[in-house]
């Protein structure tokens, strides 16, 4: 299934800001991490905060030249029962990755089977 958020508009002072919000087909997926939670996991979430998956945070380096965050994370996701890989700047930064080849995908993760959208979203499933 494939998933493109819309709707990713704020206004501040009268001026409009538009993020590209959250994506997901089955070779590429783009959310933000949430907050961490008791299991050391993490929810991958949509523009607006809505529950895509789950994410774990493998590896962390600095980045002295980066004006966003003094961190870049290596972060495996898990969405629709597919497992993806990539990087974030952290909780609440944009998550870009692309699916883990099969034979490297054997981590141990809670399947999940679908994203969850609620009546009045701003999405679009196509």
């Amino acid at each position: 299934m494939n998933y493109v958020e819309k709707n990713c508009t704020i206004e501040h002072n009268g001026r409009k800001f538009t993020a590209g919000g959250a994506v997901v087909t089955p070779e590429h997926l783009v959310g933000y991490l949430g907050k961490p939670r008791a299991d050391g996991s993490r929810f991958l979430e949509n523009w607006h905060g809505k529950w895509l998956g789950t994410c774990w945070i493998t590896s962390t380096w600095r980045t002295s030249r980066s004006f966003t965050s003094g961190t870049m994370h290596q972060v495996h996701a898990r969405v629709n029962g597919v497992t993806y890989t990539g990087r974030s700047a952290g909780e609440g930064m944009l998550f870009r990755g692309r699916r883990v080849k099969r034979e490297q995908a054997g981590l141990t993760t809670t399947t999940l089977t679908s994203v969850i959208v609620q009546p009045g979203d701003q999405a679009c499933l196509i």
